[in-house]
């Protein structure tokens, strides 16, 4: 990228972030009468379940992080990915998609991984999100089918696409190709479909978690039943991936709720979505805070202690 071009989307990215946030603010003002009735509407128990299901499922996400670094021969233990991977987490909240990388990477070599296997990992973990998420949104496609978002078409449209880069030969052979071109050395071995298929597996238990956090908050306004499941499981993982995808918003800010607004649109006004869509995220919030600093507390030997890899850099 040309220094100018480079200086340019380093100056678009932030403002473009801060008019996503601030359009989805505005949609929130503008309808906040329907918006307020579907907070209020919603049971202290239904919002500590549902809780308790984004827990669940940021376990079962750092799960498949774990697997695919130790698919690439740098198995941790539980304890040790929770720490690197939920306090990285937390740089998902800034625009673009590397500061969760970064943190990991830094965290990972007071385990004695190098940031080479670090970056590699955490790179087919978003790509294996990406996939894992389309996959499951195709899953709801008949109780989105009336949803008539342009978001939920597009996505859908890269499920082949997807799946087919998720494959354990492609993925390898992409990464490689990536490696290349940062001009680093290539991974040490070969991505296994044993390695690959047990993210992916723990993936599709995340989208289940993360499809019921959602149903328990938006079965009290209207979308109950299978019908209701449905679309808060397919249109909750499309709202997720189309987060990773448009990487200029924190967190995917703004997409994920109108992708949300739109699944939930069949059952309620789009006024009480838009309001089970900010609560959601207002739970992820709480929670994702919740795992890093109980994670950051214990990992700040991590950081105190002295890398034991030598090598500063992706080599």
């Amino acid at each position: 990228m040309r220094p100018s071009l480079s200086r340019l989307v380093k100056v678009l990215r932030p403002v473009l972030a801060v008019l996503v946030v601030a359009a989805l603010v505005y949609a929130i003002v503008t309808q906040w009468a329907e918006v307020r009735v579907a907070i209020r509407a919603i049971p202290i128990s239904g919002l500590a379940l549902s809780t308790v299901a984004v827990l669940v499922g940021s376990v079962t996400a750092m799960l498949s992080w774990r697997a695919l670094l130790a698919d690439e021969g740098h198995p941790l233990r539980v304890v040790d990915a929770g720490r690197i991977f939920l306090v990285g987490q937390l740089g998902k909240y800034l625009p673009g998609s590397v500061w969760s990388v970064v943190v990991q990477m830094e965290l990972a070599t007071r385990s004695g991984v190098p940031r080479a296997r670090t970056f590699t990992a955490s790179l087919c973990w978003i790509g294996l999100t990406i996939s894992s998420a389309l996959t499951v949104g195709v899953i709801g496609l008949p109780a989105l089918a009336a949803a008539d978002s342009s978001y939920t078409w597009f996505l859908l449209a890269l499920v082949p696409v997807a799946l087919a880069c998720s494959l354990p030969w492609v993925l390898t052979r992409l990464v490689n190709l990536l490696l290349r071109a940062l001009r680093r050395a290539p991974l040490p071995r070969a991505l296994s479909w044993r390695g690959v298929g047990e993210a992916f597996g723990w993936l599709l238990a995340t989208w289940l978690c993360y499809g019921v956090s959602l149903w328990l908050l938006a079965d009290a306004v209207g979308a109950t039943g299978w019908d209701g499941f449905l679309r808060c499981l397919g249109g909750f993982a499309l709202a997720m991936g189309a987060g990773l995808v448009i990487v200029v918003a924190p967190s995917g800010a703004g997409v994920r709720e109108a992708i949300i607004v739109s699944a939930l649109a069949g059952v309620m006004a789009s006024g009480e979505a838009l309001g089970i869509a900010v609560v959601s995220r207002m739970v992820f919030i709480v929670t994702d805070i919740a795992l890093a600093g109980g994670a950051a507390l214990s990992a700040w030997r991590l950081l105190r202690r002295r890398p034991t890899e030598p090598a500063p850099d992706l080599h």
